[in-house]
């Protein structure tokens, strides 16, 4: 069925693009906002007069949906508004959402850093694990599972349960998947302080002062070469490794960095 558009919701819409362009929300291009504006009326909307009327008031959730809508059916345009929307000053987090899932197959270094930035100022709990997910792709692992923990122990406005338990899941499934890599003493080193869904060991804690005395150590060692230090950095890590509270993958890190600087200091001996 073909919808006839009255001739006066025409002059309509165009006379509402300059009166939104002049509203106290973020600007918008005018030529964005007429298009977002003729999709509504193309589109057969029954309510089309009381979406252009909230468009030309400058809401922003109106302009959003209107842009998802027009995505749908396949309008680039709709990227352009998301733009706008998220990088603008209406700082809008499910134009964000929506623009990392348009870059998702294509450019996921541009679609993680809106994951990101949904992530951590919505906060918006699918956008973190949605972050972490694609971090893992990268092969940025440190971030990854940084991302994916902050999901799952996620407890603000928006949570959800299902959202919980499937980041918490994947969680462990990839903590058990890192376990299985061969890494080096930095890697692991960068990843130990994600590697406990508890958020062990706390900052302050005993467990906490010989992890940061190890790393310092180790800091030191790689700067002067001085078997004193590294003898340090294992002493902290052999009392650590004796606390209560790792996760199996932080167990698993001591460990491998056990042996891995006890090669190191066999080789210069």
């Amino acid at each position: 069925m073909i919808v006839s558009v009255p001739k006066i919701l025409f002059l309509f819409i165009y006379s509402a693009i300059f009166a939104i362009c002049q509203a106290d929300n973020p600007q918008i291009p005018a030529e964005l906002v007429a298009k977002a504006m003729n999709h509504v009326v193309q589109s057969g909307d029954p309510n089309a007069q009381a979406t252009i009327q909230s468009l030309r008031e400058g809401s922003i959730e109106t302009l959003y949906s209107v842009a998802k809508s027009m995505n749908d059916a396949g309008d680039i345009a709709s990227i352009e508004i998301w733009h706008q929307l998220a990088d603008g000053e209406a700082h809008h987090i499910m134009s964000m959402v929506s623009l990392g899932f348009a870059y998702y197959e294509k450019d996921k270094q541009k679609a993680v850093k809106y994951f990101v930035q949904a992530g951590e100022d919505g906060p918006h709990q699918a956008s973190l694990y949605d972050a972490g997910f694609l971090f893992i792709q990268l092969g940025d692992y440190p971030r990854a599972l940084a991302y994916i923990r902050e999901s799952a122990i996620f407890n603000g406005k928006g949570q959800s349960d299902e959202m919980t338990n499937k980041a918490t899941e994947a969680y462990f499934k990839f903590s058990r998947m890192m376990k299985a890599l061969k890494m080096s003493v930095q890697l692991m080193t960068n990843i130990f302080p994600y590697a406990s869904i508890d958020g062990f060991p706390k900052e302050g804690s005993s467990e906490d002062k010989l992890w940061v005395n190890a790393m310092k150590n180790l800091q030191d060692y790689n700067e002067s070469k001085t078997t004193k230090s590294m003898e340090s950095a294992r002493r902290s890590l052999s009392k650590l490794k004796k606390r209560d509270g790792l996760s199996d993958l932080q167990t698993h890190f001591i460990e491998k960095i056990l042996i891995q600087t006890e090669s190191i200091s066999n080789n210069e001996l």
